[in-house]
């Protein structure tokens, strides 16, 4: 489903080249649940950001579901977005103006075709937001706000989900419940799940956990024979 080679991220300030990324080679199959973790700097929320297509790398390869989306124009990378990533951001980045079922249905109406009201209004209720639809962002506490950014993620059912750092934001209490959640409405969607986080127990409740420092990757509880990247993304060009 998702596949990274040898990636290297930098920006150069002046004469001067600050190297985030040194190199990163993982591949993460359908249905995974991984957790990338590390200290403040280590570089995880850049990567989630490269898999996501919010940003491109300096060096290397990614493929999603096939497709490489290193070397895409903006307007073919924003397509792949639409398709096949729910983004949910540790900030929620709902949209003032709009209410909770609006910002829900907004990926639908730029991404699917037909109705997706009784859609988004199901996931809302299943996020406990029933009473919640009409408010907007402001009404509503952090914990319904990122109940909501786990609807929106959800609507148009993307193969893969990502979330940076989603309960980073909340009080234990909500974030557990904004956890519990995400993980429940990803099991009984098949999603890939990649999350970013810092917590020793939320990275426990992955299949796989990704160490990063200092821009590489340090430990991986399923590391994946090099040769296996190359063969499928060799495969993915040839298909």
């Amino acid at each position: 489903m998702i596949e990274v080679r040898d990636v290297k991220k930098w920006i150069q300030n002046g004469s001067r080249r600050v190297e985030i990324l040194r190199g990163i080679s993982l591949r993460i199959p359908a249905g995974q649940h991984v957790a990338i973790v590390g200290a403040s700097g280590s570089g995880k929320s850049t990567l989630l950001g490269l898999l996501a297509g919010l940003d491109v790398p300096s060096e290397g390869e990614i493929w999603l579901d096939g497709t490489p989306i290193h070397n895409l124009e903006e307007t073919e990378l924003a397509a792949v977005r639409g398709e096949k990533i729910g983004f949910v951001f540790q900030s929620y980045q709902l949209i003032p103006t709009l209410t909770a079922l609006e910002n829900v249905l907004l990926p639908y109406e730029l991404n699917a075709a037909g109705n997706g009201v009784e859609k988004a209004r199901r996931l809302l209720e299943a996020v406990g937001l029933r009473e919640r639809m009409e408010h907007y962002p402001v009404q509503l506490s952090g914990g319904e706000q990122q109940r909501v950014a786990l609807a929106r993620a959800f609507v148009v059912e993307p193969p893969i989900v990502m979330a940076d750092e989603p309960t980073g934001n909340l009080d234990s209490v909500s974030g557990k419940l904004v956890l519990d959640l995400l993980l429940e409405h990803n099991r009984k969607a098949g999603a890939t799940l990649v999350l970013v986080t810092h917590d020793p127990e939320i990275a426990s409740r992955a299949d796989r956990k990704v160490v990063l420092k200092d821009g590489v990757v340090v430990e991986d509880t399923l590391p994946c024979p090099a040769e296996a990247v190359t063969g499928a993304a060799e495969k993915g060009t040839n298909g």
